[in-house]
């Protein structure tokens, strides 16, 4: 414990010294405003504390895709225009301290510019040393990587000495734990050994969407060696249904083939109080018939095909009863059972589950507030979910959702955005979605915190998100 306490002394001696000539230059008090968003930002927002903190000069201010890009990291970006390492040093402190996160990224290019003031190699080196010194004070084992300075057309001709920067500071990072350079340069070099101009925007400086894709590529695969990625889970909705029939045997048992984390299927009960398996109340439009399972005994639904309408190969699958999906379920997976009735289903649920549900994992959801609140009292140490597709509902709803004891919401994905997604997290409440068969919008969608995609290609989905 001592040994480290002056350790740290050392480092904030060590910190005062290089930044002390810098902290009362105009230049670096004019960036103040800035650090103050930042700081006014962390009050009003909630962030995770396995995000990425990506902090530095324009170039991630201005990377207007940055969370989408890194999905499915998380991301907080500290980016202001024009920041050099003098000023960045001064502020380190107050930009990174707020902050628990899984990572951090830094890129700074405006120490060497072609100006008469250009710091040498050896400031900027030392510069860097100083601010991953202040990250130290509160990040001790986070993983810090710096991205090498692009070689810009616009200061191409002081290259050589931002070469020399680049190398000072690889040297440093390959000689201190959980730092890390990503070389980048080369990338960003056309076949004569030139800046690559389609990668800059017409100011010849900062990068055109095409320039950001190489970034991308890039830091997330240096990420990617360090911190792993942590995808949401994958929920067949109602089975495998972009293939087979769905809320059927076969449907449950594909998904479970193609490598889905969970299955969603839904239930009413029938006449006699047995547990049916349909998304609709009626059957016309899953089997041609049409009877309403309410008002229909189970041994007559049973006699339906559910299957001949999607495929003939499925010619003959049944409405199944509850207990038949529950018996395909495998070792870790999990069914996620909408509630389609009401309240009035959970003695027959609990008992069903009880029977046949040893060893097996289940969520709840419903559309119905009460419905949902009632199957958390009933089974408490499952997790529940209230559905909604409507903004302003959901606005209405969302404090009673957090006091019934809820674990969470599951929403269409056309009603989150960053503003409910924050809402959620700020209520300490889980968010899923659903229905996804588009893989950017479920890039969208992970890089805003969703802990589950429901989807009707949970295969295929699952081949698109690997590719992330």
């Amino acid at each position: 414990m001592r040994r480290y306490l002056i350790f740290i002394l050392a480092l904030i001696t060590a910190s005062c010294s290089i930044t002390g000539k810098y902290k009362s230059l105009p230049e670096v008090k004019a960036w103040n405003k800035d650090i103050l968003e930042f700081e006014n930002a962390d009050k009003s927002s909630n962030y995770s504390d396995e995000a990425v903190l990506f902090a530095g000069s324009s170039s991630i201010r201005l990377w207007n895709t940055l969370d989408m890009d890194m999905a499915p990291y998380q991301v907080i970006q500290r980016g202001y225009g024009g920041a050099k390492l003098s000023d960045f040093a001064v502020y380190a402190n107050r930009i990174f301290s707020p902050h628990s996160c899984s990572a951090i990224v830094i890129f700074i290019a405006n120490d060497i510019t072609g100006s008469a003031d250009d710091k040498s190699p050896e400031e900027v080196a030392k510069l860097f040393r100083s601010v991953l010194k202040t990250i130290r004070l509160n990040h001790r084992e986070t993983p810090v990587f710096w991205v090498e300075i692009t070689p810009t057309p616009l200061r191409w001709k002081v290259w050589p000495e931002i070469q020399k920067a680049n190398n000072l500071i690889r040297k440093f990072c390959e000689s201190n734990k959980n730092t890390y350079f990503i070389n980048t340069a080369a990338s960003f070099l056309d076949i004569t050994g030139n800046p690559e101009l389609s990668y800059f925007k017409s100011d010849r400086l900062h990068l055109t969407p095409k320039g950001y894709e190489v970034w991308t590529k890039i830091i997330k695969s240096e990420l990617k060696k360090i911190i792993p990625m942590t995808f949401p889970q994958i929920i067949a909705h109602r089975g495998a249904s972009y293939l087979a029939p769905e809320n059927t045997v076969a449907s449950a048992k594909l998904a479970w083939e193609l490598g889905t984390d969970a299955v969603e299927t839904d239930i009413y009960l029938s006449k006699d109080d047995r547990i049916i398996v349909s998304h609709d109340g009626n059957t016309r439009r899953t089997t041609g018939k049409n009877y309403k399972i309410r008002e229909t005994l189970s041994d007559t639904l049973r006699i339906l095909d559910a299957g001949s309408l999607k495929n003939e190969k499925y010619k003959g699958e049944k409405l199944p009863f509850l207990e038949e999906i529950i018996e395909t379920v495998p070792d870790g997976k999990k069914l996620v059972i909408e509630i389609k009735c009401g309240s009035e289903v959970l003695p027959m649920l609990k008992e069903t589950i009880t029977r046949y549900g040893t060893n097996r994992k289940f969520d709840f959801i419903s559309f119905d507030l009460k419905t949902i609140a009632d199957t958390k009292i009933a089974f408490p140490a499952n997790s529940c979910y209230w559905l909604c597709s409507d903004s302003s509902l959901l606005r209405k709803n969302i404090e009673m959702v957090s006091k019934t004891g809820l674990n969470g919401v599951s929403l269409s994905y056309s009603i989150i955005n960053k503003k409910s997604a924050s809402m959620i997290e700020a209520l300490g409440l889980e968010l899923f979605t659903w229905t996804v068969d588009n893989p950017e919008e479920a890039k969208r969608l992970i890089s805003l915190g969703v802990k589950g995609i429901t989807t009707n290609r949970p295969g295929w989905m699952q081949e698109q998100l690997n590719n992330f």
